[in-house]
């Protein structure tokens, strides 16, 4: 019996251990400064990784390739992509605090949109309006995204909140979470797009057909990529294999597909729950594009 009881002291010594260290790693204000903020560019997968990541060691990696892979230019010292989100941060403090305290305008409405599409193509801004209960008003206009927001302030108090929610805010911020190259709006429309699913003992990629960027060498069309796949199992990094694939086809038989498809071969070796982390970079135009897929295996 007391031999027991000293069993279940140790366990709940033990819980309380573990319990109190997940507490510290939550409460670091290093991470959680960097969660808070870069949140709003992270997809939902990269979300669901980061809150079930067990160290503060599993945390420095997810942040270190984070930004390794938004960096649109890998070749320079410098991240232009961490670089940029940076200066959104430091103008929404500037611009967009509001009622908040230093170093929070971030968080203001129209801070979170600034961080997710950065500024509008066109700002209006007035507080000469012909309705009582509006005391200020601004409207941005996205041109790349095709959408208007209207911001009101409704008590005069400087706080401006998000007046319309069209149909677009959702699917833009979702495009521009898989966005490289957050300060060129070029690169985003020269981006290209793929499907990708795991089947059989391959990764299966999937390219619409428009998209693809052929060179002609000799009697063939040919188009190279470079593929980075970061496989995570239960929610921790545990590969990051990286593929290069050539399409290549007789210029008298070019495919006529709306979708061209090719698959790499990656065996699993263990049971429960993936994340597959995909970036292509298409070799002759250096443009790059990314893809998430969760599975159960």
């Amino acid at each position: 019996m007391k031999r027991s009881l000293l069993t279940i002291l140790a366990v709940l010594v033990l819980m309380n251990a573990c319990a109190a260290r997940s507490t510290r790693i939550e409460r670091d204000p290093y991470f959680e400064s960097f969660y808070e903020k870069a949140r709003l560019i992270m997809t939902k997968e990269e979300i669901q990784i980061y809150k079930h990541l067990p160290d503060t060691q599993a945390k420095d990696e997810f942040i270190d390739e984070f930004w390794k892979k938004r960096d649109p230019f890998p070749e320079t010292p410098e991240n232009e992509n961490k670089i940029e989100f940076e200066r959104r941060i430091a103008y929404a403090n500037r611009w967009f605090r509001e009622n908040r305290s230093m170093g929070r305008g971030w968080e203001t409405p129209r801070g979170r949109i600034l961080i997710q599409l950065g500024e509008p193509d066109n700002r209006l801004l007035s507080d000469m309006i012909n309705n009582p209960s509006i005391k200020g008003y601004e409207r941005w206009i996205y041109y790349y995204y095709q959408m208007e927001l209207i911001f009101i302030d409704s008590d005069g108090f400087g706080e401006y909140k998000l007046k319309n929610w069209p149909p677009e805010l959702l699917t833009s911020i979702d495009m521009a979470k898989f966005t490289l190259n957050l300060a060129d709006r070029e690169a985003m429309k020269n981006a290209f797009s793929f499907e990708v699913k795991y089947r059989d003992g391959q990764i299966v990629i999937a390219i619409p057909l428009k998209k693809i960027r052929f060179r002609e060498v000799e009697n063939t069309i040919q188009a190279d990529y470079k593929i980075s796949v970061y496989v995570y199992h239960e929610f921790r990094k545990i590969d990051s294999p990286i593929f290069t694939k050539q399409l290549s086809y007789p210029k008298d038989q070019i495919p006529t597909e709306k979708m061209l498809e090719f698959s790499l071969p990656y065996r699993l070796s263990k049971k429960g729950e993936y994340y597959f982390d995909v970036l292509m970079k298409d070799v002759l135009t250096a443009a790059r594009s990314r893809n998430f897929i969760s599975f159960k295996y």
